[in-house]
């Protein structure tokens, strides 16, 4: 048995490199049309297609649904190479992997939206302004300023924000929100994984 969980934590492994070059090829315009990328297109999008409906993965164009495919077979992997190694399957372990890599989306996620927003922050302090409609900014700018004003809200009515400020309270959420959820995820991890097999 103990071979067996061994060559499949090594399959799963193998499959998730082979996953990971699919997803590398789709960022170099034709390299999915040529034979070798339709071969891995056949053997990997059936798998990565289970992600992809999942809207909160999608932040404007960015699809972030192949991060998720790749850390369940990680996941999978290293719960597979733990009953090799044990002979058993812990719950506790398995179900304190599953907190780790939904986590590790989320922080993935939001630590993306903070970098975003630090950078339209300094720029905003650096006088570029979406003044001209069509430039990066005004993009930027239209894709941020309404998920900015709502993060916000929970602030009184009577600080009625500019964009600025608004930008300044997202990115203290979002700080907030990454530390406390990385204490909070780490602690429930570590009660999680002391659960009985």
């Amino acid at each position: 048995m103990h071979r067996v969980f061994w060559g499949a934590a090594r399959v799963v492994n193998i499959y998730a490199t082979v996953c990971f070059i699919r997803i590398i090829l789709s960022w170099f315009p034709g390299a999915l049309y040529t034979r070798f990328g339709q071969l891995l297109s056949a053997v990997c999008d059936p798998y990565l297609n289970l992600f992809r409906p999942i809207r909160w993965l999608h932040v404007g164009a960015v699809d972030f649904s192949p991060m998720l495919a790749i850390g369940a077979l990680s996941a999978l992997a290293t719960i597979l190479q733990g009953i090799a190694q044990t002979g058993r399957i812990y719950f506790g372990g398995i179900l304190a992997l599953l907190i780790s890599l939904v986590w590790s989306v989320i922080f993935a996620l939001a630590l993306l939206l903070l970098i975003v927003l630090v950078i339209r922050f300094v720029a905003l302090l650096f006088g570029r302004n979406s003044q001209y409609y069509g430039s990066i900014w005004s993009q930027l700018d239209g894709a941020l300023s309404p998920l900015v004003f709502r993060m916000t809200r929970i602030f009184p009515r009577r600080f009625a924000l500019n964009y600025r400020g608004a930008l300044i309270g997202a990115i203290g959420m979002l700080t907030v929100i990454l530390l406390a959820g990385r204490f909070t995820v780490d602690m429930l991890v570590y009660w999680v994984s002391l659960l009985p097999v």
